[in-house]
C-alpha cells in the first residue's frame, strides 16, 4: 500500500491529508469528519491497520 505525502483520501468516512510515512505507521492531517472540533487534529494509523482495512481507503 503506497502513500504519498501531500496525498489526500477518504478513510473511513475521515477526509485526510498524508503529511508524513514513517517506518510502521503513516500520519494524518484531518480535513474533515462532519464534526468540526476534529479538524486540523493529527491521527497516526499503524500501516498493519490500513492494510486490514484498505477497503475503507478511497483515493
Amino acid at each position: 500500500m503506497n502513500f504519498t505525502v501531500g496525498e489526500s483520501l477518504i478513510f473511513e468516512e475521515i477526509r485526510v491529508k498524508v503529511i508524513e510515512i514513517k517506518a510502521e505507521s503513516i500520519v494524518f492531517e484531518v480535513l474533515e469528519t462532519g464534526y468540526e472540533g476534529d479538524k486540523g487534529g493529527i491521527m497516526e494509523v499503524p500501516l498493519s491497520y490500513l492494510e486490514e482495512n484498505k477497503s475503507e481507503i478511497k483515493r
